[in-house]
């Protein structure tokens, strides 16, 4: 009897063990599993800065947060190599390349605004009068992306989903969320510097969504403004930018020294006030942050196996570029500031959606030319070309050989626009006057290269200059005459500084993929940026978008399968 109740209490230890050793295998098991990638991504999220540069983070890298971008460029494919291969780079043929996998001479985006020789008029790059404001000012809605002539990644997300996937794009301008999130987006948003609110267009929906409501009735872009923005670090750790000695840009009213008082700056008189300054300040960057974050929770994005996509523009460093210059203490404040905004977003994506289900990648709509205030003052070789004084004696010089007319139509983006219609009813050869104005804009100080639209649409020339010329260039669209500027040299007319050539350091750009299967890697080889379409439609199993001439990324495509 006492034998058989050991052998009884023996067995019956034995399988309290096996249940519990079962019970722990199976919650192992359970959550090992939880943590393994899904075949493809549930979100994909690309994160654009407007504009960023390897530079940029190499400078001010040891100041990171450990959580930012040190995350990504460390447990991430960090390439170090990347670059637009066209001239005359703006922020939207930057993310409309991005989106697209193509340059702008297929997806027809060559630039924020171009001229338009048949209906004699000039053309913003998301105007369209055939939409109305949601949810902010009239002239801030009628946005769309009627003139994006390809289909981008976001579109063929929708479509390989059969419109279950959601889109949706993000940014304080209406130019990069429209052309980021396409023609298929279920929303796209910007922010109106009118009212203060995020908003949409009739192309999307009717109305705002209840959560988007919501939002905007907290009215943070006032809480922001009542704040100063002052040095995030103690003022002697900005040992990475130029000191304030330095000759700056605009400045806020004139102002280029810390600290700035933003409510003092947005006051207007008479109880009015410059919502719009936001977008001027990092608490741009971060109010984008704040609206990213309660998208992805009210939309359940990467909550299910079929794939979601969220394109966002941190847009407010363009501002500040231009108000303060590349090498500014402004600068720096400004970039260390979003580092912390993006570990934010990174902390809450992988809580919300894990790791191992989200593919993010993170890049530039383009590089950064150095100020050329504060270059000429470091005596560098620099300067500015005004096109509006070009342009005066070109109408001069043209009248003088042809006669009194108004051959001209105007300058927009480095490009030299004239009256084709004038000219035919003239009688006279419009390559010749071409070849005319290239030769006298070869004259002006600063200028490197001129090239006409005519010799664009022949073969035969290979050089590096003219192939990237004619990546950019849509007859359509673009002008008749190109000038590109001596490295270092920028373009300025009433005021505004644009980055335009397609030099190193306008075209060269980081590039990081992070989450998913991908793997840590820094690289250095070459990669063009209408890659980057592509290589996530092949992870997603999708067709790229359909005016993709892109390569995949070679280095990224055994992530697949690991």
């Amino acid at each position: 009897m006492e034998r058989t109740e050991k052998k009884y209490r023996k067995n019956f230890r034995m399988i309290v063990f096996l249940l519990l050793f079962a019970g722990l295998t199976v919650q192992a098991f359970s959550q090992f599993s939880r943590k393994l990638p899904s075949s493809t991504p549930r979100l994909v999220v690309t994160i654009v800065v407007d504009p960023l540069s390897i530079d940029q983070l190499n400078r001010y890298r040891d100041k990171m947060e450990k959580d930012g971008f040190r995350k990504l460029m460390t447990e991430g494919s960090y390439f170090n190599n990347a670059r637009y291969d066209y001239f005359f780079a703006e922020g939207v043929t930057g993310i409309t390349t991005l989106m697209t996998g193509t340059n702008p001479n297929i997806h027809g985006i060559v630039g924020s605004n171009w001229y338009e020789p048949l209906h004699d008029t000039r053309a913003y790059c998301t105007a369209d009068a055939d939409v109305k404001a949601v949810g902010g000012s009239f002239d801030n809605g009628q946005h769309s992306p009627r003139h994006l002539l390809t289909s981008t990644l976001g579109d063929e997300i929708r479509l390989g989903s059969r419109l279950q996937g959601k889109s949706f794009s993000v940014a304080l301008d209406a130019d990069a969320a429209v052309l980021s999130g396409g023609h298929l987006a279920n929303a796209a948003y910007w922010f109106d510097n009118e009212s203060g609110t995020w908003m949409s267009s009739t192309f999307y929906m009717d109305s705002l969504p209840g959560w988007v409501e919501a939002f905007n009735a907290k009215e943070l872009p006032r809480t922001y403004l009542e704040k100063t923005w002052e040095p995030l670090l103690p003022a002697g750790e900005y040992t990475a930018s130029l000191p304030d000695s330095a000759d700056k840009t605009e400045g806020f009213r004139g102002r280029t020294v810390f600290p700035y008082d933003l409510k003092k700056l947005s006051y207007l008189g008479r109880r009015r006030e410059n919502l719009g300054l936001l977008a001027e300040t990092p608490f741009g960057n971060t109010f984008t942050e704040d609206f990213v974050t309660n998208l992805i929770v009210n939309e359940q994005l990467g909550k299910d196996d079929t794939c979601d996509f969220l394109a966002i523009t941190f847009s407010a460093n363009h501002r500040i570029l231009r108000n303060f210059g590349a090498h500014s203490r402004e600068m720096e404040d400004a970039l260390l500031r979003l580092d912390r905004d993006i570990a934010h977003l990174l902390s809450f994506l992988e809580r919300e959606v894990g790791r191992e289900n989200m593919l993010v990648v993170l890049t530039g709509s383009h590089g950064i030319s150095n100020d050329v205030k504060q270059m000429t003052s470091l005596k560098m070789p620099t300067g500015y070309f005004n096109p509006h004084q070009a342009m005066t004696l070109l109408r001069s010089y043209l009248n003088v050989i042809y006669g009194e007319a108004n051959w001209v139509k105007g300058f927009h983006n480095h490009q030299i626009y004239l009256d084709h219609v004038m000219i035919e009813d003239a009688n006279i050869n419009l390559y010749s006057m071409q070849d005319r104005v290239a030769d006298f804009m070869l004259q002006f100080s600063g200028i490197s290269h001129v090239m006409t639209a005519h010799a664009l649409r022949e073969a035969g020339n290979s050089s590096p200059v003219f192939m990237k010329i004619q990546n950019g260039f849509f007859p359509k669209r673009s002008g008749d005459v190109f000038v590109v500027l001596n490295p270092g040299w920028q373009e300025k007319d009433g005021g505004t500084n644009i980055t335009g050539s397609g030099f190193w350091n306008d075209s060269h750009v980081p590039l990081i993929w992070y989450g998913w299967k991908i793997p840590r890697r820094t690289s250095f080889h070459r990669i063009d940026m209408t890659a980057v379409a592509p290589t996530i439609s092949y992870f997603l199993k999708i067709p790229a978008p359909n005016g993709s001439d892109g390569l995949l990324i070679d280095e990224l495509l055994n992530t697949k399968n690991k």
